[in-house]
């Protein structure tokens, strides 16, 4: 017992500048009534919490513990990382409530029709997203320590009335190697506070991200990481009234609690309920750091209306989410302008945020219920208003299909669309598109993913981001309608019934306007099959009627591969049911219309070898995305060079080399000549997003960049090189080789750039149209800036090509209809100028 009370009299030992004599343990109601059954966690580790960190293993280690220990626990995994790693959260509350919890799990998957205020408070305690953030992980162990041991009137009215959800580290890989940073870097003996020693510097690309880099706070929504995927799956399971949401900031900053700026960050499609409550917490708050001492500020900063975050994602899902920010020591001391910043010190804040967290929850029950019931009431909408929003595609069933699971996924309602239908000349094919009302029980949801709010101020405002449409990242069509009639409602995605493959001794096509048909393709080239595209669209009898293809179909010879027809037959048959691609198999070359099989408009697509950098001042997010479309998605080898390296390697080796943003500088003149040279002989660059910046300023090629300041939003040059994330569109001539399979040619693309690539100095393969912003925000003069601009150029150099994307057409890996573009310029990119015309 006296050893409980030690650990965590150190937390409240250590201030920001000096351990000083031992202070009373108010904020606890019993200071010395623990369960002395339960380990604590120094006991657990053999040392005192905040002397090290706690790698990811351990900490589950010691969640099995309490779990082993008590019957006030459950703990169980709700998933695996990139890296294998167990995702475990510990529940904690009475032992009446942890026998119950699969009873009261029922109840709570009603709560969107039936809200019942009879059960326990749903609280969910997330920390450590970003993997070098680990003050909050450290005080999750301390946290579900004092949750399980106590044994106070308080804490057990507390467990009676709420079931509490610890998840230690969201970001198990991140946090590992992070982990391992530091405790292999620490100075033994004597403590190194200067913010320029190794310890307070990772090595690139840092640990805030996942295995791929990600930053795993934007993929709420989204859902593109095994993480997500089974952290959003709880929480739909159990709908938690309450989410805290536990960050670091820099360390020159205090401690943050929300609320966040009222002016322009909070969401009109949330009840103004929400964010009262939000004041109401502060108090607890502000009360237990006021009685250690600890500095902080609320309302200043930070988002409250991007449903991507931790913090606000219950927002759209009838909770209450929290965002905490505690200044980051980002090791065990640095130098700060408040004094030395300790470890320990940051840990205790979390630690008191965590437990007010739950005594304003317990204290605001009947408030938290009612705010879900106001939540979950679906708004009435009037006649002539919209009911339904649409989306379909004709040809890409694969994407389509990916946008329901997505849907369904966050349980939404959705319903076949019965009848073939056209809204704004846009036809939509019954059995081929879906409807989605706008008034169902998660109205808010469903409208932040078909949002269309657009702003023109304010931009100050909007540093993380204005523009949150999923629906415009698919690239899929879609409208809004006012029918009365809907079709069945959706449960599960249908399976893709592919007929058998019948072989063929002539050749075999494949329509690549089906999204799948990319990895698919990798497969084949993977497995050294030849593979040619059409340059021009055609039509031809097959063993399944007559079938219409469209620029970039693929064609399969059987006579030319190096295998034989039997064995090139099985080979497809298993590509294709794995891949959920129909291919189709013909008998002869002569076509209904358009180009014959044999002729010169087939093209050899080229066997890519990809070079990507890495390292120095090169963006890790982006690096990531594009090693994670190849690693994930396509399944095809990618070769990440280092900065350091780059001398070393035989460039020539490789025929594509992707640069995302990054300054390069460890590209000296010889590097550049190579470069250069590479490019002349044969080679395939491709630049994006800042990367683009990268290769005008070094004089690298022939476009040009529209570079008039005066144009910034607001005259803040720092505003133009960074904007808030935005969704605008682009027009895209889909007989070029970079649109190849696309079916529509309005493409939506995001960007937090001002990167405008001149019309007319390459090849514009897509303009921004006329008043492009969709989604989101744009000044008048930015957006006068980007009209006409060019989105993606390609500039012949020799016998190569450049490719500069203005974008990140890869961003977040979740951008279907840019994606598609940018794997495109990895296949087909090479191809010869003739079919690189832009033709509006």
């Amino acid at each position: 017992m006296k050893h409980t009370i030690l650990t965590f009299t150190l937390l409240l030992l250590l201030s920001v500048t000096e351990v000083t004599a031992t202070p009373p343990l108010s904020y606890f109601e019993s200071t010395d009534n623990f369960d002395p059954v339960i380990p604590t966690p120094s006991q657990f580790l053999g040392y005192e919490i905040g002397s090290r960190i706690t790698e990811h293993s351990r900490i589950n280690a010691y969640l099995e513990k309490l779990a082993s220990v008590s019957d006030k626990t459950s703990l169980i995994e709700i998933g695996r990382t990139h890296e294998n790693r167990k995702m475990y959260i510990l529940i904690v509350s009475s032992p009446k409530n942890i026998i119950n919890l699969q009873t009261i799990k029922v109840e709570r998957k009603k709560a969107r029709s039936a809200i019942n205020p009879g059960t326990p408070l749903i609280v969910f305690l997330g920390n450590t997203v970003h993997g070098n953030e680990i003050s909050s992980s450290e005080a999750a162990m301390l946290a579900a320590y004092y949750l399980v041991a106590s044994r106070s009137t308080k804490v057990n009215h507390q467990l009676e009335e709420g079931i509490y959800f610890i998840e230690p580290v969201r970001n198990p890989d991140g946090q590992e190697r992070f982990a391992s940073w530091i405790n292999s870097n620490v100075s033994i003996n004597v403590y190194n506070t200067s913010p320029f020693d190794r310890e307070h510097t990772e090595a690139w690309p840092g640990s805030r991200g996942n295995h791929y880099w990600f930053d795993l706070n934007r993929d709420w929504i989204n859902m593109i990481h095994p993480e997500s995927r089974a952290r959003v799956a709880l929480y739909q399971d159990w709908i938690p009234h309450v989410q805290a949401d536990h960050h670091e900031m820099g360390t020159n900053n205090t401690f943050f609690f929300e609320p966040t700026d009222p002016d322009g960050n909070e969401s009109k499609l949330i009840p103004s309920s929400n964010y009262k409550l939000n004041g109401l917490f502060a108090g607890y708050f502000a009360k237990a750091l006021n009685k250690i001492g600890a500095f902080y500020y609320t309302k200043e900063s930070f988002d409250n209306k991007n449903p991507n975050f931790g913090s606000t994602y219950p927002d759209y899902n009838g909770g209450l989410g929290i965002l905490f920010e505690q200044a980051s020591s980002r090791g065990l001391r640095q130098q700060s302008e408040n004094g030395i910043l300790t470890l320990p010190y940051t840990i205790r804040n979390q630690l008191v945020t965590t437990l007010a967290t739950i005594e304003a929850a317990v204290d605001h029950k009947s408030d938290l219920f009612a705010l879900q019931q106001e939540f979950f009431t679906p708004p009435v909408v009037k006649k002539g208003e919209v009911t339904y929003y649409i989306i379909g595609d004709k040809y890409d069933r694969s994407r389509l299909l990916r946008f329901i699971k997505l849907l369904l996924d966050h349980r939404l309602e959705v319903y076949e669309n019965p009848n073939d239908l056209s809204i704004d000349s846009t036809h939509f094919e019954k059995g081929k598109s879906y409807l989605i009302p706008v008034s169902q029980a998660n109205s808010a949801l469903t409208k932040i993913i078909f949002d269309e709010h657009k702003q023109y101020d304010g931009v100050e405002k909007l540093s993380y981001g204005a523009g949150f449409s999923v629906a415009l990242s698919t690239g899929l069509k879609y409208g809004k309608s006012n029918l009365q009639s809907r079709g069945r409602r959706v449960e599960t995605i249908p399976s893709v019934d592919l007929p058998t493959l019948q072989q063929s001794d002539y050749a075999y096509i494949v329509d690549f306007r089906d999204s799948n048909s990319q990895q698919l393709l990798f497969r084949l080239l993977d497995n050294d099959l030849l593979v040619k595209a059409a340059t021009k669209p055609f039509s031809i009898q097959t063993t399944v009627g007559l079938h219409e293809f469209s620029y970039g179909s693929l064609l399969i010879p059987v006579q030319s591969q190096k295998i034989t027809s039997t064995e090139l037959h099985q080979l497809l048959k298993l590509i294709g049911k794995e891949e959920q691609v129909a291919i189709i198999p013909v008998s002869g070359g002569l076509s209904i219309s358009g180009v014959d099989l044999g002729s010169n408009s087939f093209r050899n697509i080229e066997k890519p070898k990809v070079l990507l950098l890495t390292g120095g001042d090169i963006s890790s997010t982006e690096a990531g995305e594009v090693w994670h479309l190849f690693d994930q998605q396509l399944k095809y080898p990618l070769t990440r060079v280092n900065d350091v390296q780059f001398r070393r390697v035989p460039i020539y080796e490789y025929n594509r080399i992707v640069l995302v943003s990054g300054s390069y500088k460890f590209l000296d003149k010889q590097s550049l000549e190579e470069l250069q040279s590479w490019v002349k002989n044969g080679g395939t660059l491709i630049t994006l997003n800042e990367g683009t910046r990268w290769a005008v300023s070094n004089q690298f090629t022939g476009i040009q960049l529209k570079t008039d300041k005066t144009d910034a939003p607001q005259g803040n040059t720092q505003t133009y090189r960074k904007l808030p994330t935005s969704v605008f569109q682009t027009r895209i001539n889909m007989k070029h080789p970079v649109a190849y399979g696309l079916t529509s040619d309005k493409l939506p693309v995001i960007r937090e750039n001002s990167v405008c690539i001149v019309p007319g100095s390459a090849t514009s393969v897509s303009i921004y149209t006329n008043s492009p912003l969709l989604n989101g925000y744009s000044s008048t003069e930015f957006q006068e800036l980007l009209e006409g601009s060019t989105s993606i150029a390609v500039f012949k150099l020799g016998r190569g090509s450049l490719i500069h994307f203005a974008e990140n057409p890869l961003f977040r890996g979740n951008w279907d209809g840019t994606t598609r573009t940018f794997i495109n310029s990895i296949v087909v990119g090479n191809f010869p100028h003739e079919f690189s015309k832009l033709i509006y």
